[in-house]
């Protein structure tokens, strides 16, 4: 039985919104060219060709975008589930940034990714120390948390799950990362699979993925550390060298 590995992207295998690190890049890379593997993040292309090294990407399988709610196979989009967000929608996430106490406001806090919406309070136009000071005050206060609550029980249609360290992902109810397992079972059919990501935890945007494979025989999940942590990535290096080993 072959093993097919699924890889969350920041805080798993770079951190937060910045490149690969050269050290988990020379490691990762000759992994990469004895494993088959997908990833799956809640970026767009775009900002993961900023990330991923372009020959990583290509010796992927697959690459799911927006939550999986895209899949490139080879540079190619091979299906797109598109998402228009309502104006109800876009006016509350407007009055939760006026709301919040969180001083700063950098700029692109409402993302429309196509297939799913992004919303940060700070503003995914923020440096990265402004990106490090929000993810603090958020994990003092739950704010991210607390409007991603309120969105689920407002709209009964919607998931709201935290991403990475400044933002909240919003999609249609089962448009998230839960799609991915069937998708790659459409590649690789009855084989062993796992996951790794750094929020597999209920709220994560990694958990809609995880809580399917942990009911499911011939699965496994794997935490890369704390939530958004600085050095995931690390952890995600322990994990595949351990299981390199059992094999």
């Amino acid at each position: 039985m072959k093993t097919i590995y699924i890889f969350d992207m920041d805080g798993t295998l770079t951190p937060s919104r910045r490149e690969m690190t050269p050290d988990f890049e020379e490691f990762y890379s000759n992994w990469a060219n004895n494993h088959t593997f997908f990833l799956v993040s809640g970026s767009n292309l775009e900002k993961i060709k900023e990330q991923v090294p372009e020959y990583i990407l290509n010796l992927s399988k697959g690459v799911f975008t927006c939550g999986g709610n895209q899949l490139w196979l080879k540079g190619e989009l091979s299906y797109n589930h598109e998402f228009k967000p309502e104006n109800d929608l876009i006016n509350f996430l407007e009055q939760k940034l006026k709301e919040s106490p969180y001083p700063l406001r950098a700029g692109n806090h409402i993302e429309d990714r196509g297939s799913m919406l992004n919303f940060s309070v700070v503003g995914r136009d923020c440096t990265l120390d402004e990106r490090l000071d929000y993810f603090k005050y958020d994990s003092e206060s739950n704010e991210r948390n607390m409007i991603a609550d309120e969105i689920i029980r407002r709209w009964s249609n919607l998931d709201a799950v935290i991403g990475g360290q400044i933002s909240i992902d919003i999609t249609p109810r089962g448009m998230n990362k839960s799609q991915v397992l069937e998708e790659v079972r459409k590649f690789y059919p009855d084989e062993k699979y796992i996951f790794i990501g750094d929020r597999t935890m209920k709220g994560g945007n990694d958990y809609p993925l995880a809580r399917i494979m942990q009911e499911e025989e011939n699965c496994s999940v794997f935490q890369a550390g704390a939530p958004s942590a600085e050095d995931g990535y690390k952890d995600t290096q322990r994990i595949l060298e351990k299981l390199d080993t059992n094999e």
